[in-house]
């Protein structure tokens, strides 16, 4: 397993969002739900079929995602408040959160223009060399430390990072472990690409079952669909 703390560049497969579109009405909509499908409505545009056992997550669901529930029940009344501001800010910049039934956790990201594919070397979409996991898993888990609050530094390792086939995508998957004062989080993060979008799926399950949900992911990334 590899620990990390250093810093380096962010990774694509943790992708930055641009600002929605504005008109004179507000904001567009950037996606919708509908008969069961979630579609993104701006580029890179996608659908998946959402599965069962799981639902649209508002902010106001945060409190009721597993590693959330003990922290938030500690929580005063003027600090659940500020905890529900955060939640509403960090699920804007989400294409979409899902949660289950138990309080397992996805959240969906894409970036169009991203270069996709094309920015990695030929031979990374097929398999990873060792310096290949080195390299791309410290400018991953930097990204994510220089992201995370100064009061809560996480320590990530990686558990394991794989090219594998999701129905008719190549995927970049990425499995590691953040201990943090929410608990030892095992997250699996799932990068889709095409030639010049990125699309990044990520599953937590609960402290009870890491695996809590796993299903669920893996039935998106299955169903997926660019248009």
């Amino acid at each position: 397993m590899i620990m990390a703390r250093r810093s380096w560049a962010a990774w694509a497969v943790i992708v930055g969002l641009a600002a929605s579109s504005l008109s004179s009405c507000g904001p567009l909509p950037k996606a919708e739900y509908w008969q069961g499908s979630f579609l993104h409505l701006h580029p890179p545009r996608y659908t998946f079929e959402v599965p069962e056992g799981w639902r649209e997550a508002k902010a106001s669901d945060y409190p009721s995602v597993g590693f959330n529930r003990k922290i938030f029940e500690a929580l005063d009344e003027e600090k659940r408040s500020a905890f529900l501001r955060r939640a509403e800010l960090e699920i804007q910049v989400l294409d979409t959160g899902l949660i289950s039934s138990r309080g397992a956790w996805i959240q969906v990201a894409s970036a169009a223009g991203s270069g996709g594919w094309n920015t990695f070397p030929e031979s990374l979409r097929y398999g990873l060399s060792e310096g290949q996991t080195q390299a791309l898993w410290e400018r991953f888990a930097t990204g994510r430390i220089q992201r995370a609050p100064s009061t809560d530094k996480p320590t990530l390792t990686l558990e394991s990072m794989d090219v594998v086939p999701y129905g008719f995508h190549q995927v970049l998957r990425v499995r590691f472990r953040s201990d943090e004062a929410r608990g030892s989080m095992h997250w699996t993060v799932l990068g889709l690409y095409t030639e010049n979008d990125t699309v990044s799926i990520a599953h937590l399950g609960i402290p009870e079952d890491r695996d809590e949900g796993i299903a669920g992911l893996e039935a998106i990334v299955t169903s997926l669909r660019f248009d």
